[in-house]
């Protein structure tokens, strides 16, 4: 984001008492163990859950929808790894502490369909995270960064390695790549033919590898100017993106007052641009209520820019079709203390947040009947099963998952040790029509059991995929 929180450090730190996995590969239910834990009669001391994940599907062109697309409304998303106020956290498997979406929604009082994190170009997707916000039925964005250039993006083993865990990952993806490009406080900043090359490049490679990936092209909302000479084109961009930041003060410059400038005329260009040709996401979005400029609290001034802002996009801007909150601090950040764009850590921006999302218009469950598109959502007793389907658990532990075994009707068919293994394909055609029990068991690395679940589906016969 534009001079306030672009460079955020990410946090790796301990973990907490979670541990997590959801499963999503391309196996088939013919598949043998790969490895088979030392059952014990230890209690059990957690619990596990399955859910299933549906193919994507692809824009609708009979409609004119883009993939993900609701059919109208807008999708809530936030931004909480940088939340003071939540203390329980999840820890991925490299890890970085991440904040939990259930706790900032119990403060906020109302669901969110969408989160997002940061991701650096080269370095390795945390797949457990993925796949736990996947199990939580939420989209996910990510803001892929190739903070060395563009240099770096090349068709190799690299991008190629995160086409598929993106794939694997079984979650429904909003990719970010390099945002922000006509800023020059970007390192991709500069060479619009490069940045165009190296956009169509990772879209290609998403397209062929990756089908659960909507791309998003995500400008900053200042400076106009030189935006549409990054476009690398309609057919190369599922979304048009914009952040937006409202600051008493560009800069912290106090030479440079910013109150003036509203949310809404930060968003038209960017909307009046591409909305006729593709539907808008606010990508990052957040008003500050105390900056260390000015060392006081102006709590009317971001109620005022959210209600604004949001209150405006049914009416005004109804292409907008997800957006966005970037709750964090940033006065806890030993490089970047500027502004306080928290929505918890006062009262009357809290309260502002909550009423201005409830209207009908906002739309905080991902699997809600006005989008085109089901996400993950748990596997319902009795749920009819008749194409190849994507079988997925979330175990939540004392200890480290170290083992997951599925079995169908008592009959082990796939083990895995490995959290980018973790996941295998339900296919209807090997198995008779009829009820059939499908069940999971998580285990420590030595064996010792930590929970298990079952449920009860029904197998037709299979339909073309």
């Amino acid at each position: 984001m534009w001079n306030q929180v672009n460079g955020l450090a990410r946090m790796n730190i301990g973990s907490w008492i979670v541990s997590a996995i959801i499963l999503a590969l391309g196996m088939t239910l013919g598949a043998l163990d790969l490895a088979r834990p030392n059952t014990t009669n230890s209690p059990i001391s957690a619990s596990l859950s399955l859910t299933v994940n549906f193919e994507p599907e692809a824009s609708n062109p009979s409609t004119g929808l883009a993939k993900y697309e609701p059919l109208d409304g807008c999708f809530l998303g936030a931004y909480i790894d940088l939340e003071p106020q939540l203390k329980a956290s999840f820890t991925d498997e490299y890890g970085t502490k991440r904040k939990r979406p259930e706790d900032f929604e119990r403060a906020i009082g109302a669901k969110h369909a969408m989160y997002f994190f940061y991701q650096g170009y080269g370095r390795p997707v945390a797949m457990d995270y993925l796949r736990f916000l996947s199990s939580e039925g939420k989209y996910v964005q990510i803001a892929l960064e190739p903070n060395n250039g563009l240099d770096e993006v090349q068709d190799n083993e690299t991008l190629l390695q995160l086409a598929d865990d993106l794939r694997d990952s079984g979650a429904k993806i909003f990719l970010r790549f390099a945002s922000e490009m006509n800023g020059t406080w970007v390192a991709y900043h500069g060479d619009p033919q490069q940045y165009i090359e190296k956009w169509r490049l990772v879209t290609r490679v998403m397209r062929e590898r990756a089908p659960n990936v909507a791309m998003v092209w995500c400008p900053y909302a200042l400076p106009v100017a030189n935006i549409e000479s990054y476009y690398p084109g309609d057919e190369w961009v599922d979304w048009v993106g914009v952040n937006l930041y409202n600051v008493t003060f560009f800069n912290q410059d106090t030479k440079s007052p910013a109150k003036q400038v509203g949310p809404k005329a930060l968003l038209k260009p960017i909307y009046d641009r591409f909305a006729n040709r593709k539907p808008v996401m606010v990508c990052e979005y957040a008003t500050t209520h105390y900056s260390a400029v000015e060392q006081k609290s102006v709590p009317y001034f971001a109620a005022n820019n959210i209600m604004e802002l949001y209150g405006s996009l049914e009416r005004e801007f109804p292409r907008v079709k997800a957006i966005y909150y970037f709750s964090s601090n940033n006065l806890n950040l030993a490089h970047r203390k500027n502004n306080n764009y928290s929505l918890l850590e006062d009262p009357i921006v809290l309260d502002a947040y909550r009423k201005v999302i409830s209207d009908h218009h906002f739309i905080g469950d991902a699997n809600e009947g006005r989008q085109t598109s089901k996400v993950s959502s748990s596997l319902k007793p009795n749920m009819v099963i008749n194409k190849r389907t994507r079988i997925s658990a979330w175990a939540q532990a004392e200890q480290p998952v170290g083992i997951i075994r599925f079995s169908v009707n008592g009959k082990p068919v796939y083990t895995a040790t490995n959290v980018r293994d973790w996941s295998f394909n339900l296919d209807p055609k090997s198995l008779s029509p009829g009820r059939c029990m499908i069940q999971a068991e998580a285990f420590t690395s030595t064996g010792e059991k930590l929970a298990e679940g079952e449920v009860p589906v029904i197998i037709e016969p299979a339909v073309s995929n």
